[in-house]
C-alpha cells in the first residue's frame, strides 16, 4: 500500500513540488492503480488462447506508383547550399 511518504519521495526523486492536497490524490490514485493490476492478476484466464491483436483489421497497402518528379536543378533552386549537385547540410557528428 502507498502512503504519504512514499509518494514524497517519488516527488522527490522526480524533481517535483506538490502540494499536501496533491499528495492525498496520488496516495488514492496510486492505490487504485495496484488494487486494479491486483485485480487483473487474479483473473482465471485459463483455457484462453494468448492474444496478440485484439482485432481483425489490416493495415491496407497501396502498390507504388511512380509519378511526375522535380528536375534536380528545380529542387536544388530550394536550398541555399549545394554541393555536387546534393543538399548540403551541416555535419552532426564529428
Amino acid at each position: 500500500m502507498i502512503n504519504r511518504e512514499d509518494v514524497l519521495n517519488l516527488a522527490e526523486l522526480c524533481k517535483l513540488s506538490i502540494s499536501d492536497e496533491e499528495i492525498d490524490r496520488y496516495v488514492d490514485n496510486l492505490n487504485n492503480m495496484i488494487a486494479t493490476a491486483d485485480g487483473i492478476k487474479s483473473m482465471d484466464i485459463e483455457g484462453f488462447e494468448p492474444s496478440y491483436n485484439v482485432n481483425n483489421l489490416i493495415n491496407p497497402l497501396r502498390e507504388d506508383e511512380i509519378g511526375e518528379s522535380l528536375q534536380k536543378n528545380e529542387v536544388l533552386k530550394n536550398t541555399t547550399e549545394e554541393q555536387y549537385g546534393y543538399f548540403k547540410i551541416l555535419r552532426v557528428v564529428d
